[in-house]
């Protein structure tokens, strides 16, 4: 046994428990099924969508139940971002290596289903993903979990606002950050028939993950924030005691999607002893429930607060466009009811009477963008800006819309005077602004040029994720001696980042059969990182490999519609890599045909189509 991971003699006994956990067949499905979802979700992509990791899946797997069957298994170190949610006040987010979040999934999974069977209540909504995609932009535009889950959920609100009295809304303050890990394991163990050893490794992964800065000691306290299913499980499950005190008491009404809570009752008092209770039992658990936005809701402020009969006539609109209405007429009906909702103050920004002032107001304000896109109405550009700069709980979303934009030069432009302001005080919005830079056309001028050039100096100064949108921005935009330039300038931080060094590699295709190709390859060399090689590697094999396998051949090929020129930016780059391959008659004949804008927008043009 070596020394250094020196186990326990009772660690012979559990390893039949952790193979039952992680038996091949159970972790290709976990990640055939749901991890490759859940990656590609991430606000950070991957230039080659791990695509590496799935054709090295048993090599992975074979890695993974070695490591954890002999209780050396390691946790990658994370990566930390931070996403605005008002004011300058920001959640911090978490990426995790691929193992990790396979790993994570796989103890999740185990026991999902029977912390399932035992819910108090089945007005708690929340259900994992189920690894789906979402069409159009729906999936990003409404919270996490499933979307039939947030659906139903919505739909029971709207049923007993108009059958209460009065309605509490309230959720749980700073609900993650404060999640103790004793009382998870107390939890877990209590409704499910969990081993310890597989219990011990879900809170030991957990503890890996969560936020320890200044070499300060693990406090079992902080779920990590990250875009998978398995850590809302768990805490979907911290809350089944809140269904039971729900559930059993005088409420006559009541639906949870995770931490977000509304309960009916018919009096005054039933409201505030409903409060009470919630927040007693919370304490126990070392919550709270969160005072500034815990309110009692007379009947008519809830249908104001819900928005219900706004929904209700957004929901006839999405019924006809459904059945195939897209005329001038169903057009100028949303386009009309959005500017009278709008209540239009100065340029873009909602009055004092919009409905999209009201706490749910962005719910709506999603909806009707929505339908204005479903139906080939354009959203006013300039509408589109203002929520960009002013309404954090918006940005994500506009910018998206904003990529259908035939103006987007001018509309970048005026973002790019507020980026140099530094109101963008989170690192989100500068990864958002890349999806937007990325996806969007613009027209080939000198001043978008210099304008792109400032934002990646400015993102690569922030480090971290704000680098790694950079370094595809500039291989968009600029000539390939700026992007050798920022690549040589950020060494140091790129060779000790998992996800910074395959962003490095993952523009190699840029270089490809071209005069700067030996100053590329000195740079991911000096790298020394087995991560930057691996998609090094794939991409070298696309250029020279005389064929291509099937399921590579379905990637290239397949249109993302939900993206605005149709195809997402990862593709580009591997389709820029085929296009150097000498044999790509053969292999990829019609590819301009099936992807227009590599011809068509000027700078995939510069890139080398």
């Amino acid at each position: 046994m070596k020394a250094a991971y020196l186990q326990s003699p009772k660690f012979q006994f559990l390893q039949q428990d952790l193979k039952d956990v992680f038996s091949a067949s159970l972790m290709r499905e976990e990640w055939k099924k749901r991890v490759r979802y859940q990656l590609r979700k991430q606000l950070v992509f991957d230039a080659i969508e791990y695509r590496d990791y799935n054709d090295n899946l048993t090599k992975l797997i074979s890695q993974i139940q070695r490591e954890v069957l002999s209780g050396e298994y390691i946790v990658r170190k994370p990566k930390r971002f931070l996403a605005e949610k008002s004011r300058g006040l920001c959640r911090q987010m978490t990426l995790v290596h691929p193992r990790d979040l396979l790993v994570l999934e796989r103890l999740s999974r185990s026991i999902f289903f029977e912390l399932k069977s035992k819910a108090p209540s089945k007005a708690a909504f929340f259900e994992p993903d189920d690894g789906n995609f979402v069409k159009g932009f729906q999936q990003s535009d409404h919270q996490y979990g499933s979307f039939a889950s947030w659906k139903r959920f919505q739909k029971a609100v709207f049923g007993f606002a108009n059958e209460n009295n009065y309605i509490v809304i309230t959720d749980v303050a700073n609900f993650y950050d404060f999640i103790n890990f004793q009382h998870l394991r107390n939890i877990i163990a209590s409704l499910a028939n969990i081993r310890e050893a597989v219990l011990d490794l879900l809170i030991h992964v957990l503890n890996r993950m969560t936020w320890t800065p200044d070499f300060m000691p693990l406090t079992q306290i902080g779920m990590p924030q990250i875009e998978t299913t398995a850590t809302r499980v768990l805490a979907n499950a911290m809350l089944y005691e809140v269904d039971k005190v729900c559930e059993n008491s005088a409420v006559s009404n009541y639906a949870r999607f995770m931490d977000d809570m509304d309960i009916g009752v018919n009096t005054l008092a039933q409201a505030k002893a409903v409060v009470r209770d919630l927040d007693l039992t919370l304490q126990s658990r070392q919550l709270r429930l969160n005072s500034s936005k815990t309110r009692i809701l007379s009947q008519p402020e809830a249908f104001d607060h819900f928005c219900v009969e706004e929904n209700s006539e957004l929901a006839e609109f999405a019924d006809a466009i459904a059945k195939g209405d897209k005329s001038s007429t169903i057009q100028d009906s949303i386009a009309s009811k959005y500017e009278t909702w709008l209540d239009r103050k100065n340029g873009g920004e909602p009055g004092p009477e919009s409905p999209f002032k009201r706490d749910n107001g962005s719910k709506i304000h999603k909806f009707i963008f929505s339908l204005m896109h479903e139906c080939g109405h354009n959203i006013p550009d300039g509408d589109l800006v203002w929520l960009i700069k002013n309404s954090p709980a918006m940005r994500s979303t506009a910018l998206r819309y904003l990529a259908y934009s035939n103006s987007n030069n001018a509309a970048f432009y005026e973002l790019s005077d507020f980026i140099s302001t530094g109101a963008f005080v989170d690192d989100a919005s500068f990864v958002e602004i890349t999806g937007y830079l990325l996806h969007a056309r613009f027209q080939r001028v000198n001043k978008l040029i210099q304008l792109v050039r400032n934002f990646c100096k400015i993102a690569s100064l922030r480090g971290g994720v704000c680098l790694h949108g950079a370094i595809f921005v500039a291989g968009k935009f600029l000539p390939r001696g700026d992007v050798i330039a920022l690549l040589g300038n950020n060494t140091g931080k790129i060779a000790e980042d998992f996800w910074l060094c395959r962003a490095a590699a993952g523009i190699a295709p840029l270089f490809m059969h071209t005069n700067d190709w030996p100053h590329f390859h000195d740079v991911i060399t000096k790298l020394e990182s087995e991560d930057a090689n691996s998609v090094f590697n794939y991409f070298n094999s696309l250029c020279s490999d005389v064929q291509i396998s099937k399921s590579q051949k379905s990637y290239l090929s397949a249109s993302n519609d939900s993206y605005p020129q149709k195809i997402y930016f990862p593709k580009v780059l591997s389709l820029l890599a085929i296009s150097k391959n000498k044999d790509i008659k053969k292999i990829l004949p019609k590819m301009h045909t099936l992807h227009p804008a590599l011809k068509g927008d000027p700078f995939f043009r510069q890139m080398g189509f």
